[in-house]
């Protein structure tokens, strides 16, 4: 045939009434296997078995049924006779093509009416039941015969029931058979038993009006008269149109008393829409019918399936079926019904039911209204909440929401993040939740996951909503899932404050982002607590500990105890108790981290920790426990006995104070109680300290020639913005300059009319210590006014007299005075080989640049000055042949341009050949007469190999104005120099091919490299030689100052009469100055001329020296006795 479809037609092409009719049937359904094939095969046999049944059998189902009809007509039942009437007039409509009976059995009543049970009789069922493993009630796979409900039915006043079987039906349409239960009597009117009817209403028991059914009318009259009213009337009506509307097989089953309070629920619904759920459970504890309203704009299929899954669960079952109505009116009907294989229906509050409902069909808008109610909340908060995205909504509740508002009500462009900690209720105790809220931009996940994990969280998962409006007021919202990283509970017992003081005070940049912070999760340290042990930390890198700082941390947290033990320890001792409980407390705290190392395996962990008790037993003051110090731009600030404190290199200071803050750390080392030296501004992050002991070494013997002994100051900016310019850099330094100053001061002992006066809030474990002075150093040769401002809002007892220099005092580099000091031993070692620079041309190269103070004066010192290169940390300056007029006024100009560098210089200035260009180039190439000038054999070089030829380059003068030490002694390795940054430069003292060295700067040579020079034949004295005239000006001008104070202080000498006397005593105290340092290097020149016949008193001197603990031949490279 065509199109696939084939025509059967009998013998002859005719129809033949006499043979079966066949219908051919072809279904394309997907390969099967032999065991699917067969199974399959079996299943449609007994379909089809059914069908049979049905068929055959369907006579004698009729008759059965008339037979059922004849018996309560005619026979004597004990039933009243208007329900008897109504059920005959139901039998008979059922039989009236309103039914199609798909099986009939009869069972038989055995025994009395309370424990009396019904049995299969011995008649054979018909239709499909004349299968006896189709059962029509179960339990499960049990078949339920008798049950309490059953025998209620049978002895009492019904004289049938109408239900749903267990059973789906395979004939006709697949749906749950009907179950029409008719009693039987015998005919002297006592209880038989029950006829089981199953089959499926047709068409018309769902269409036709309930008042023309049988059975069902009967409900509705009885509903209708029990309500009182008039069937005409508006209430009678409705009453009606809510019974002509109720589920029509729910409405066969229901027994009258519940309708009639089902129908009273819904009929009020009309008057007042609202969530109504209308619960009846079937008699034999097989499945519950719920009638479900809800409003109809609320109703969707999610909302369904919602509503499905609270009814299963609640009711211990599975959703067998459900059927949407959307009657007239703002409500809509689901019909649930929700199977149960076994066990009595569980009970459940109607009211418990409606209130879920009521949540889930309850719009995010709706609960956030009501919340916000309940709660009094500002309507400022429900407007932040109602801008809560969908995804949003779907994961928090609107009390949550509002929660969530007020955070955000709180932050803005100035404070743009808030955070909450908190916990989900499915959530582990290792396990917690977390929120940021920032304004204005969402947070990368880089920038908040290595946060996180220092302070001991692992990220499991994160959500981002956006929080809509302007775009100027966006908010982003970050859920992240976290885990403790140690597998420990995490303690929210404060509601997270402890976490978030945590991340909130990394993301302030008040501290680091580092393994400390873990210590809040470990120890439950607060971010203040942990600085104090991260604090000693990075003391102990700059002090030279071999651990990294990861590692420190790391130990700590290994041993949670003793890190708190050590806090506890710092507290005790130097709290505000620490005086009174405070001793007690550090004894015992003290033997309990003692005895905890007992415990620790690792050597590395348990040196660490013993140089942290050791630290703190060596703190002698702090400023931790002072009032508002970040107010006051100050950091955390330790005053260390020097001398107790184990594994510092020498040589070892009498006192330090080490600073340490987001912004700058700093140590300051003093050699006496009266000390001075200047602070520089240290670029060295890893070890400033060892850059500043180096500095010290020689300030102790520039100090022979002033009263005080050699101290010495460093500060490392942190938070330098390089990518922003120099001015930007200049004001980053500066404010970390104040920080580090004021630091300082916090800890440091005042004076007044009555004597000594201590620090506020600050607990001291050592004697009265007063006399604290600072100088200028390199990057802080302007800094002095800024100093006497700080020791003026202090009060400090020296005043202006505490920084030397400064607009109230003598400028070291107006003055030129360290230059003018060094030349004068520059001048010397030439005078000594018979020239005279003043009045001869010579050739130098230098480190440094003309905006520097040492650099740039001692560029002018001379009209010979024949600058042939130079190089400073930004730029390389190459002049081959200078020409000394034209230079020299190039120079002039650049030293009076403020913070100019070597790109400032004209290059119209230069000679031929002359280049000027910038270290950060990755290959250079010189002119021909620029690599000759410094000896370099080739033309294209790195920076590095050019500024190494500068270093070595054959000229007479080698000055140093810059910062570094450039030159080391053949057998010193870099690491021995310890000045990381200039490793690739620096050269050996054999390489030097200058004839003298001129050390304005500090820490330009080595020592070694100093004897080394001169074994060779070059001229040099040292740094301590060289650049003393500053700090013999600045030693001068304190000292005029403390003598002045006095007639100041009594109103006899006004500050600008001061400051007039001061500046008029300028040339004399620089001719003073000078002359000392005349007299220096002609000592050591007469010294040097004696030679070998003082070696004698030398050693004898050096001994003596070393007797009073005055001198350490190794700090100094000296030779021992026996050399």
């Amino acid at each position: 045939g065509k199109n696939g479809v084939v025509e059967v037609l009998g013998d002859a092409g005719k129809e033949d009434d006499e043979h079966d009719r066949l219908s051919v049937v072809h279904v394309h359904i997907p390969r099967l296997t032999a065991d699917q094939a067969k199974s399959l095969t079996e299943r449609l046999r007994k379909m089809l078995s059914q069908v049979r049944a049905a068929v055959v059998d369907w006579k004698r189902m009729l008759a059965r049924l008339d037979q059922a009809i004849s018996e309560f007509r005619y026979s004597a039942v004990p039933l009243d006779k208007k329900s008897v009437a109504e059920a005959i007039a139901f039998l008979e409509w059922l039989r009236d093509d309103n039914f199609t009976f798909l099986g009939m059995r009869e069972f038989k009543y055995v025994g009395g009416e309370e424990s009396g049970s019904l049995e299969r009789a011995d008649k054979p069922g018909m239709g499909i039941l004349s299968d006896p493993d189709v059962l029509v009630l179960r339990r499960g796979t049990e078949a339920v015969t008798t049950t309490p409900e059953i025998r209620a039915f049978l002895h009492g006043p019904e004289p049938l029931i109408v239900t749903k079987a267990n059973a789906k039906s395979s004939v006709h349409r697949r749906i749950y058979l009907d179950y029409i239960g008719v009693k039987t009597y015998t005919s002297k009117g006592a209880l038989a038993g029950e006829l089981r009817i199953v089959g499926l209403f047709t068409s018309t028991a769902y269409t036709r009006s309930v008042m023309k059914i049988p059975y069902l009318r009967s409900k509705a009259e009885t509903i209708i008269a029990k309500s009182g009213f008039n069937p005409n009337d508006h209430s009678g009506k409705a009453l009606i149109n809510v019974l002509e509307s109720y589920p029509r097989d729910e409405l066969f089953q229901v027994p009258v008393p519940i309708l009639r309070k089902h129908a009273s629920a819904i009929l009020g619904l009309i008057e007042r829409p609202r969530v109504r759920a209308l619960v009846r459970a079937d008699q034999f504890d097989r499945f519950v019918s719920i009638l479900v309203f809800v409003p109809r704009d609320r109703y969707d299929s999610v909302v369904r399936e919602k509503i499905g899954a609270y009814l299963k669960t609640v009711f211990e079952g599975r959703l067998s079926a459900y059927y949407p109505a959307f009657p007239e009116g703002g409500l809509a009907r689901v019909h649930f019904i929700i199977g149960r294989s076994g066990g009595k229906t569980p009970k459940i509050e109607q009211s418990t039911i409606e209130a879920a409902i009521r949540d889930i069909v309850r719009t995010w808008e709706d609960a956030l209204s009501e919340a916000a109610e309940a709660a009094g909340s500002d309507p400022a908060l429900k407007a932040i909440a109602a801008r809560f995205p969908e995804s949003y909504r779907d994961s928090f509740s609107a009390a949550v929401a509002l929660a969530d508002a007020g955070r955000i009500a709180k932050i803005g462009a100035d404070n743009p993040i808030a955070i909450d900690y908190y916990r989900h209720a499915d959530q582990k105790p290792h396990q917690a939740a977390l929120k940021i809220y920032h304004f204005g931009s969402p947070v990368a996940l880089s920038r908040r996951v290595p946060v996180l994990e220092n302070i001991g969280f692992r990220v499991i998962s994160e959500r981002t909503f956006e929080v809509g409006g302007d775009p100027a007021d966006r908010v982003f919202i970050h859920d992240m899932e976290l885990e403790n990283s140690y597998g420990a509970r995490i303690d929210l017992t404060d509601g997270g404050a402890l976490f978030e003081d945590a991340f909130l005070s990394v993301w302030r940049g008040d501290v680091d982002n580092d393994g400390y912070n873990g210590l809040a999760q470990t120890a439950g340290l607060w971010s203040g607590e942990i600085t104090i042990l991260r604090a000693y930390g990075r003391y102990l890198q700059q002090a030279g500990i071999p651990q990294s700082q990861d590692f420190i941390a790391a130990a700590l947290n290994r041993y949670p105890e003793i890190a708190r033990g050590l806090h506890d320890l710092f507290v005790a001792r130097l709290g505000p108790a620490a005086e009174g409980d405070g001793v007690v407390a550090a004894k015992h705290l003290k033997a309990k981290i003692k005895d905890a190392l007992e415990e620790v395996p690792n050597i590395d962990d348990d040196t660490i920790i013993r140089r942290y008790l050791n630290l703190i037993e060596a703190s002698l003051r702090t400023n931790h426990f002072v009032a508002d110090t970040k107010a006051k731009g100050q950091s955390l600030a330790i005053k260390l006995d020097s001398q107790a404190v184990e594994g510092l290199p020498a040589p070892r200071p009498w006192r330090e104070i080490f600073v340490y803050g987001s912004e700058v750390e700093g140590v300051h080392l003093r050699f006496g109680p009266v000390a001075r030296g200047g602070l520089r501004w240290s670029d060295r992050a890893q070890d400033y300290r060892t850059e500043v002991l180096g500095l010290v070494k020689a300030q102790q013997v520039k100090n022979a020639v002033i009263v005080p002994v050699g101290a010495k100051g460093g500060f490392y900016p942190k938070k330098l913005p390089m990518s922003a310019g120099r001015d930007a850099i200049f004001e980053a330094g500066t404010s970390a300059y104040k920080n580090f100053v004021s630091s300082l001061l916090s800890i440091t002992d005042n004076i007044g009319v009555d004597g000594v006066i201590p620090p506020a809030g600050v607990v001291r474990r050592d004697p009265d210590d007063p006399y604290f002075v600072v100088a200028a150093d390199k990057g802080t040769a302007t800094f002095s006014d800024t100093a006497n401002a700080i020791s003026e809002k202090h009060h400090f007892w020296l005043d202006d007299a505490f920084a030397s220099g400064g607009s109230a005092g003598y400028d070291h580099k107006k003055m030129g005075i360290t230059a003018k000091g060094a030349w004068e031993a520059v001048k010397r070692h030439f005078r000594e080989m018979n020239r005279d620079i003043q009045t001869a041309p010579f050739t130098v190269v230098g480190v440094g640049d003309m905006s520097g103070d040492v650099f740039g004066n001692g560029m002018l010192l001379s009209p010979q000055t024949r600058l042939i290169a130079a190089f400073d940390h930004r730029d390389i300056f190459i002049d081959p042949d200078p020409d000394m007029a034209a230079s020299m006024a190039e120079r002039q100009r650049m030293f009076a341009l403020p913070r100019s560098s070597w790109q400032d210089y004209d290059k119209s200035k230069l000679s031929e050949g002359g280049v000027i260009v910038s270290r950060n180039q990755k290959s250079i190439t010189l002119p021909q007469a620029a690599a000759a000038a410094i000896g370099l054999s080739k033309t294209t070089a790195t920076p590095v190999e050019i500024m190494n030829a500068i270093l070595k380059a054959p000229v007479d003068l080698l000055w140093f104005g810059g910062i570094g030490t450039y030159v080391r002694a053949s057998g010193e390795s870099n690491q021995d120099v310890g000045d990381r940054a200039n490793d690739a430069i620096r050269v050996t003292a054999l390489d030097v091919r200058a004839k003298v060295i001129g050390e304005g700067a500090n820490l330009g040579v080595t020592q070694r490299a100093r004897i080394e020079f001169g074994l060779n034949g070059g001229r040099c004295n040292s740094d301590a030689i060289d650049n003393s005239g500053g700090v013999n000006c600045s030693d001068v001008e304190v000292n005029i100052k403390i003598a002045l104070a006095s007639a100041m202080r009594k109103g006899s000498l006004a500050r600008p009469a001061r400051n007039k006397l001061l500046a008029e005593m300028t040339d004399e105290v620089g001719a003073l100055v000078l002359s000392n340092n005349y007299q220096q290097t002609l000592a050591l020149s007469l010294a040097r001329k004696r030679g070998l016949a003082d070696i004698a008193h030398q050693a004898r001197f050096m001994t003596a020296l070393e007797s009073r603990g005055l001198l350490d031949r190794a700090v100094e490279t000296l030779p021992s006795p026996a050399a």
